[in-house]
């Protein structure tokens, strides 16, 4: 059956083990029945600013293999530009159990290696020149894989339902930029609007779907690279009056010229 059961505090009654216990299972089996069947990576926060030298990542929240890791405070760290592609990544260290507790750790580090998706979970990367600021603005949606002195975000998971998918930022900024080039295709309109209306989270079979119709061809478990690569095609394609539907199997391409 559904029920709920929280302890009830009342003078003159003994304080049991039973109660602490409730208190301190509820909340963990609440985040654990809401964050069923997603896929590691960011749930909220962990933005990016940098000034002279100086990277800091604000607070937010990681889910990684049914756990929650939580930053508290800004994390500072030298960022010094060595013009090459660095990536920043969460490494997850064993668990460690002290005085009763049970801890998750992590270590935060900036290196030229790509994250290990087993034990590592990418947050961004970046190229910084020298005498160049780094910037986390974008101008557009294209803008996102400027490859120089600029925060990408392509490739850093987000964890929503059904598996890791593309960060919501970047799937708003498609919404908003294919709608107000004019959108002819319902599919365009639909997806758009559905992405927008869910502040831009969408799963990533929902995308992947939406690009094999599209694009004809099939997209399913390529990541985020290619999620954005097909996103980009169909901005770039409204733009000339036209776009691709699927004809029959994910092999055959259609166009129609609008």
């Amino acid at each position: 059956m559904f029920q709920y059961v929280y302890p009830q505090f009342e003078k003159k009654r003994l304080l049991r083990v039973e109660m602490l216990d409730q208190l301190r299972d509820y909340p963990k089996d609440l985040f654990d029945l809401s964050f069923q069947g997603f896929g590691n990576g960011i749930v909220n926060g962990c933005s990016f600013t940098w000034d002279n030298g100086v990277l800091t990542i604000s607070p937010g929240i990681i889910y990684h293999n049914e756990k929650l890791y939580m930053l508290t405070e800004p994390f500072v760290m030298d960022c010094k530009a060595e013009d090459r592609m660095r990536y920043l990544k969460v490494q997850f260290l064993t668990e460690a159990r002290e005085m009763g507790r049970i801890i998750g750790n992590t270590r935060i580090v900036l290196e030229e290696k790509k994250a290990d998706g087993a034990t590592e979970l990418e947050l961004c990367r970046f190229r910084l020149q020298n005498g160049a600021r780094l910037r986390s603005t974008y101008e557009s949606f294209s803008d996102y894989s400027t490859e120089y002195d600029t925060i990408n975000l392509i490739y850093q998971p987000y964890a929503a339902a059904g598996g890791s998918t593309l960060n919501p930022r970047l799937v708003r900024q498609f919404a908003r930029e294919l709608i107000r080039g004019g959108v002819t295709d319902p599919l365009d309109a639909g997806f758009s609007m559905a992405a927008l209306s869910n502040n831009g989270v969408v799963s990533v079979s929902c995308m992947e779907e939406y690009l094999s119709a599209r694009h004809g061809e099939d997209f399913n478990g390529n990541g985020n690279g290619a999620i954005y690569r097909g996103l980009l095609e169909i901005l770039k394609d409204n733009g000339k009056g036209e776009f691709k539907r699927r004809t029959g199997n994910h092999g055959n391409r259609g166009m129609l010229l609008i």
